[in-house]
């Protein structure tokens, strides 16, 4: 099992952004990203698990959404159990409700 931290990246769209506000997103991101970076935000690492059970969503979709932005390093293993919580970069997304390329 996992925790990760989050950080963002990729092509663009234009979508509602993390706060409400309109934001253009990477063609990668999918609508579950911004409820895992956006409750790692407010919770600090965690488990993938955990995050799914608390953000509704089933745990192995959402171990693959932050495989993915592991991968885009937005987030980040804390563990070797794979616990996860926000880079800088992950926290600057937050903030501003942008996904960077």
């Amino acid at each position: 099992m996992a925790v990760w931290t989050v950080l963002l990246c990729g092509s663009v769209t234009h979508t509602t952004g993390m706060n409400g506000a309109s934001s253009r997103q990477p063609t990668w991101s999918r609508p579950a990203d911004r409820d895992i970076i956006e409750f790692l935000d407010e919770r600090g690492a965690e488990y993938p698990a955990i995050v799914a059970n608390r953000i509704g969503m089933h745990a192995p979709y959402v171990e693959t959404r932050c495989a993915e932005l592991a991968e885009r390093g937005l987030l980040e293993a804390v563990s070797g159990e794979v616990v996860y919580r926000l880079t800088d970069a992950g926290e600057r997304a937050c903030e501003s409700g942008v996904l960077s390329e």
